[in-house]
């Protein structure tokens, strides 16, 4: 017995399955606090069913929570960027391409030390870790905690930001590093961006998935819960916690795979 659960922005969903047969089904409005929403849901689905909240075995939940968020501009953490290329990439600076209200809503602050690749692996220059130290106590100063690391070319040797978000680890107890290496590909604005994305939701994410933990406990529902991604898969909770950034879009994609489900169709 599976439960499937959609927090809109409106009104939250919830459907009991047994394999791949629809068992039940229920609707409720989203509260602000998201998790009386869940709660409300799950109790009426339960209860309209007879399931006991026991024999679940799995949750999955798709959120726009990080989306809106970016949207409306709200619940953003104070983000910095630190990227590895100098004395490459100076010409653009971190947040170039961003809208203006966004920067000034996540406060965005960004930093270019030396480092970095050539797309063969070639160092661009040494990382210097005194650049790095100094950098991180800047950071610490201005009472930034989230923060990106991006270096020229990562994706083809990620050691330089490996080794940045240890330094950083160490100058800032309880910093939340996102390294681009992890979320993007090629493309260092592009991938940069992605990270600082992923940064800025760090706090809100470590909220909601304790959010809906606590909502699934309240109702006596103790299974795994799991998240859906932009691919079409899913993720863990603790995987959400550390990349929010991949929920993006993923409303879409779990209509079009509820869609293919429901009608039978490949294509």
């Amino acid at each position: 017995m599976r439960i499937g659960i959609d927090v809109g922005g409106t009104n939250t969903d919830a459907v009991l399955m047994s394999g791949r047969t629809v068992i039940g089904w229920a609707k409720s409005p989203t509260t602000p606090d998201v998790s009386s929403g869940i709660v409300n849901v799950l109790a009426a689905l339960l209860e309209q069913t007879k399931v006991a909240p026991e024999t679940i075995s799995a949750v999955m939940l798709g959120t726009t929570h990080f989306t809106n968020a970016v949207v409306e501009r709200k619940s953003l953490s104070r983000t910095a960027i630190v990227r590895i290329g100098l004395p490459a990439t100076a010409a653009l600076r971190p947040f170039i391409d961003w809208p203006r209200d966004l920067v000034e809503a996540i406060g965005g602050v960004g930093y270019l030390v030396h480092g970095g690749y050539e797309f063969d692996g070639r160092p661009i220059s040494p990382l210097n870790e005194n650049e790095v130290r100094e950098t991180a106590r800047r950071i610490c100063d201005a009472g930034i905690d989230c923060i990106a690391v991006s270096g020229v070319f990562s994706p083809v040797n990620p050691d330089q930001e490996q080794r940045v978000a240890s330094i950083l680890a160490e100058e800032i107890p309880g910093a939340r590093i996102s390294l681009s290496h992890e979320i993007g590909r090629i493309g260092l604005l592009e991938r940069e961006n992605a990270a600082a994305m992923n940064a800025c939701l760090a706090h809100l994410a470590e909220r909601i998935v304790d959010s809906f933990r606590r909502s699934l406990q309240a109702i006596g529902v103790h299974a795994p819960f799991f998240i859906s991604q932009n691919d079409g898969t899913l993720m863990s909770a603790e995987f959400v916690a550390k990349y929010p950034v991949l929920t993006f879009a993923s409303g879409p994609t779990n209509s079009m795979r509820g869609a293919a489900f429901l009608s039978g169709l490949k294509d």
